[in-house]
């Protein structure tokens, strides 16, 4: 029972000493109202105002914390404050700055240099995974021979692993059991990793964990695997993808239920033989810098003479005139994808003749993968499922690409024809589930 009045007796203390302490800085307040009127008369003041201010907000930080405890908040202030919060606003600012020229936070340039050395830090550490576990399957498994008389390649992009739309899975495998190209790639975005995206996301909408989407996406990739077996196959890394290159270099608890830490073993790149375009230099601090570094990624092959032919990237240029403008950067033939719209332009120069660009729609179910941020119907956006076919003659230089259609119920290539199944059909409308 002592020790019971003990505490209330302390409690009561405090609270008196906290109530005159306010009463005291009321009384300060009254005391110093004038001063704003004494400043506009008088700006030489304000260096001496600023200062007293400055020393106020310290005192009202050392409060003992058996008493409030540091604090330099507005509302601290306010109670226990000896001067008017509108000579801050005078003098200072913005509350922030207030703190800063009080020594209580670093000043802006300290910070900058702290959040420069952060970057750079954690842009080394990403350089070294990439280095580790990226890079050195940058280009591996090679076996396109471009002194073929005819080399074909089957290119798709955008798949969205969750969102990779189960006709156009079907009649990709398809076309490539019937027509065995020579390479097949897989032109960026293959996975979509939304939970390590900043953009804003339907909550719930994309029910997957980190694991079973590489899971969906390395299936996928060892089905195509067995459908062109003696195929050439490179990912070119695109933005999506490169987001688990950056998240995992962090190491943070939420990808400790991965089942490696290391890329190329969470994606089985050596068991599928499959190879990466992997250009990027990984090494970049800001994300001006990062937006560039992805944009290294391309693969150019070269015809029989050894002069740049066709190029696969996944596409760093957008807008309306994104495949015109990946044409002029490259001034090959080529293809991109990421912005989920079939597009052919031509240009080229006396040097190079005509070429011509093709970007491809993409093998995600465009209403599925734009559900969460595209508004109104996603027609009007002209993205639609497709991927293209590409014959390289590069001894003459001749280029021939057909492109296989994926509409929502029939896909057409050549004289194939294919329908959906209402499985297929079923499994669309799983896609759109909140």
């Amino acid at each position: 029972m002592s020790q019971s009045k003990s505490k209330q007796t302390a409690a009561q203390k405090r609270d008196a000493t906290i109530a005159e302490m306010m009463s005291k800085a009321a009384s300060a307040r009254e005391k110093n109202k004038h001063l704003i009127q004494k400043l506009r008369k008088d700006p030489s003041l304000a260096d001496e105002v600023r200062e007293r201010l400055c020393v106020d907000l310290r005192r009202g930080f050392s409060l003992p914390r058996k008493l409030l405890g540091p604090s330099a908040s507005r509302r601290r202030y306010r109670e226990h404050g000896h001067f008017s919060e509108e000579l801050v606003t005078i003098l200072c600012g913005s509350w922030a700055e207030f703190k800063r020229q009080a020594g209580i936070e670093d000043k802006l340039a300290v910070k900058q240099v702290e959040r420069n050395v952060s970057k750079t830090l954690r842009a080394q550490q990403v350089a070294e995974y990439a280095d580790q576990y990226v890079k050195p399957w940058d280009g591996a498994y090679d076996s396109l021979d471009m002194q073929e008389e005819c080399v074909t390649l089957a290119i798709g992009s955008d798949f969205h692993s969750k969102y990779l739309d189960p006709f156009g899975r079907r009649v990709w495998l398809d076309v490539l059991r019937d027509e065995q190209p020579c390479g097949v790639r897989y032109n960026g975005d293959g996975p979509d990793f939304p939970s390590l995206s900043t953009h804003r996301q339907l909550p719930g909408h994309f029910m997957l964990s980190l694991q079973d989407e590489i899971d969906v996406w390395t299936q996928f990739m060892g089905e195509s695997r067995k459908a062109a077996p003696d195929a050439d196959h490179k990912w070119i890394l695109g933005n999506h993808d490169m987001r688990l290159v950056y998240a995992m270099a962090d190491a943070a608890p939420i990808y400790s239920s991965l089942r490696s830490h290391a890329f190329n073993e969470l994606f089985n790149l050596d068991a599928l033989e499959i190879g990466l375009i992997a250009r990027s230099t990984f090494l970049n601090p800001s994300a001006r810098m990062k937006k560039t570094d992805i944009a290294q990624n391309w693969e150019t092959l070269l015809d029989a003479q050894g002069l740049p032919f066709w190029t696969t990237v996944h596409g760093f240029l957008c807008g309306q005139g994104a495949p015109t403008k990946h044409l002029q950067k490259f001034m090959t033939f080529g293809t991109n994808g990421h912005l989920h719209d079939e597009r052919v332009v031509s240009g080229g120069s006396l040097a190079t003749g005509v070429l011509r660009w093709y970007q491809t729609g993409c093998m995600a179910w465009p209403r599925a993968v734009g559900a969460s941020y595209i508004p109104g119907p996603i027609e009007a956006t002209g993205w639609g499922m497709q991927f293209i076919l590409v014959h390289l003659y590069p001894h003459s230089r001749h280029v021939q690409v057909e492109p296989v259609h994926i509409g929502e119920n029939i896909a057409t290539f050549r004289d194939s024809y294919w329908e959906i199944t209402s499985e297929e059909l079923a499994a669309r409308e799983e896609m759109m589930e909140v």
